[in-house]
């Protein structure tokens, strides 16, 4: 690996100087908050993902159990049709969220 270092004479004054590491001091520092806003923001997209995936672990709860008593005896009329809602709303949700998932991912590079 080459490293070049070049050194410049500056006939500058102490203020000159000074007032462009000031500025350099400012342009990190905005640096900075969009860093503190970007981690922020991932954070909370982190959370809904985990949240979004608490709720995906109740429906397989939900429907593993409402599976387990189809199997033990059967349901009424009535309850079939709220089973029949369930899968339905279930399956209405992940093409949503399929849906999203493939709209807000970008193409992989080079593609």
């Amino acid at each position: 690996m080459k490293f070049d270092h070049y050194v410049h004479s500056c006939n500058c004054s102490t203020h000159e100087i000074q007032d462009k590491l000031d500025l350099i001091l400012r342009k990190l520092g905005i640096v900075q908050q969009k860093e503190n806003y970007i981690m922020a923001t991932l954070d909370e997209a982190l959370a809904v993902v985990t949240a979004e995936s608490t709720v995906d672990d109740s429906i397989v709860a939900l429907l593993e159990q409402l599976a387990a008593q189809i199997k033990a005896g059967g349901l009424s009329a009535a309850d079939q049709a709220k089973v029949d809602a369930i899968f339905t709303s279930a399956t209405n949700n992940s093409a949503k969220i399929a849906t999203a998932v493939t709209a807000n991912t970008p193409a992989a590079p080079g593609a």
